[in-house]
């Protein structure tokens, strides 16, 4: 099956050695090259079309600096990302500039457009991975608080509910495999910390993430889930906003982990 083709926006200068060797090696990977100015509304008016930005500006420009905030500002905002291309003049000006904090790739000239095909593929299967939509399994023994969860979460992810740690585990051994799963803590049986030690003990399960979400704030209970390192640890008192907005960020985490890699 052909891979389907993915768009990549190309800031750069016309008619530029370099960007005809960037655009013939990325369409040879699979990518659409849509080639645009050092414009801020070229680039908003492209900026619908993909999740990544290949960057060749003018350093020396005073524009390029408005137009780095701008895609700084896009990558934070819409979990896009920019890969920026220097030469090595410029390279510790760049990298001077606070909106270079959200590159993915700073690249010197002369490049490997084999190593920078390999990266920006890479970082599409990342964003693609992001898009995707997720599953969350949510454990808790009371089945109106997972009516809520389910109300809640359903538009936005297919929510799978089981009433106790025991279900949980047999849920794990028998279906694919969550994103994340919502963790209670006090259950009978098996409580949240022991749903917890069998995940991370258990090789199929050890990576799958682990968000409490909880009624139990003391500070003893706290203090002996964070030893096992849970992926975050909300209180069941959260508002639906704070809930969606959470599990955002926790997701948009897997793209910035990209970059900072």
């Amino acid at each position: 099956m052909k891979t389907p083709e993915r768009t990549m926006i190309y800031i750069g200068q016309e008619k530029h050695i370099v960007t005809q060797a960037v655009e013939n090696r990325l369409t040879e990977a699979g990518f659409r090259v849509i080639a645009i100015p050092s414009d801020i509304d070229a680039i908003n008016k492209n900026r619908h079309n993909t999740d990544i930005f290949l960057c060749y500006l003018d350093y020396t420009s005073p524009k390029t600096e408005i137009v780095m905030h701008y895609l700084a500002d896009l990558c934070r905002d819409e979990h896009k990302s920019m890969c920026l291309i220097v030469d090595n003049a410029t390279r510790a000006q760049v990298k001077k500039m606070g909106s270079s904090q959200w590159a993915a790739h700073i690249y010197v000239r002369p490049l490997d457009m084999n190593d920078v095909a390999d990266d920006l593929t890479e970082l599409a299967d990342a964003h693609d991975e992001f898009r995707r939509r997720k599953t969350l399994l949510v454990v808790d023994d009371d089945s109106d608080f997972l009516m809520i969860m389910n109300y809640w979460l359903h538009t936005y992810y297919d929510v799978v509910g089981v009433t106790s740690g025991v279900e949980a585990v047999n849920y794990l051994q028998h279906h694919p495999l969550p994103d994340l799963i919502l963790l209670d803590y006090e259950m009978p049986d098996l409580d949240g910390y022991d749903v917890m030690q069998w995940l991370h003990a258990t090789p199929q399960t050890a990576d799958i993430p682990i968000i409490f979400l909880t009624g139990v704030n003391d500070r003893e209970s706290v203090m002996r889930i964070v030893q096992h390192r849970p992926d975050g640890y909300l209180l069941k008192t959260c508002r639906k906003s704070e809930l969606l907005d959470a599990l955002n960020r926790f997701f948009v985490m897997s793209i910035f982990h990209y970059r900072m890699a």
